[in-house]
């Protein structure tokens, strides 16, 4: 008698892109939550969570290709411009907004990764 072979979920490029989704929407879930927390301090007026996260998924994917498509810091540099016109078109402010904008991103985001990956470590919380 043949038996056919189940499909497993535990090794193969399926799981692979399972857990690729999984991380990419916490990270899209954190991210989104700090641009919406900086938007709120800098911008003033009521930012929603849906523009946080359009910003955190097109500005992932526009910074990703053009850190990847552009040579050593012309890419970043071209990535952080990209960056701070999302911030300014979708939070509607100005460029000096978008600026403070972004160094407060930077900052919360570096307050978030410090809760979640150095507090745990220390001994005794």
């Amino acid at each position: 008698m043949v038996e056919f072979a189940a499909p497993s979920l535990g090794t193969g490029l399926i799981s692979v892109l399972i857990g690729f989704l999984v991380v990419f929407i916490i990270y899209l879930l954190i991210i989104g939550f700090v641009l919406w927390l900086a938007g709120e301090i800098v911008v003033g007026r009521r930012v929603t969570f849906v523009e946080a996260l359009g910003i955190a998924a097109v500005g992932t994917f526009l910074v990703g290709a053009s850190i990847a498509f552009l040579p050593g810091w012309i890419g970043l540099l071209v990535g952080l411009l990209v960056f701070l016109l999302l911030v300014k078109h979708y939070f509607k402010t100005g460029w000096l907004g978008a600026i403070g904008g972004i160094v407060l991103i930077f900052i919360l985001g570096a307050l978030a990764l410090g809760t979640l990956f150095v507090l745990p470590k220390i001994p005794g919380l």
